[in-house]
């Protein structure tokens, strides 16, 4: 069985991008950076460093230097608990 490659706090806040904006929207990037620093006050100084692990992660894609879109999952934090308990291990 695949492990959670992603991180349970990428994932939350991957959820809360798709709960405010929607999956394939284009937000801006200062959205994004407020987003991110509301939900897990991230630093000013990181917040780039966020963007682009998430692009890794393929949560988002980078449109250009200022859009960012918003990527579907296949893992829905909502609804599937039992998934990631099994993911992780547990």
């Amino acid at each position: 069985m695949d492990k959670l490659k992603i991180g349970i706090l990428y994932l939350g806040l991957h959820n809360q991008l798709i709960k405010k904006y929607g999956v394939n929207r284009i937000i801006d990037r200062k959205e994004f950076f407020i987003k991110i620093g509301r939900h897990a006050q991230i630093p000013k100084s990181i917040r780039p460093l966020v963007l682009i692990e998430m692009e890794n992660k393929k949560l988002i894609e980078k449109v250009d230097r200022d859009k960012i879109k918003i990527l579907q999952n296949d893992i829905d934090l909502e609804n599937d608990c039992k998934k990631l308990y099994e993911l992780v291990g547990v």
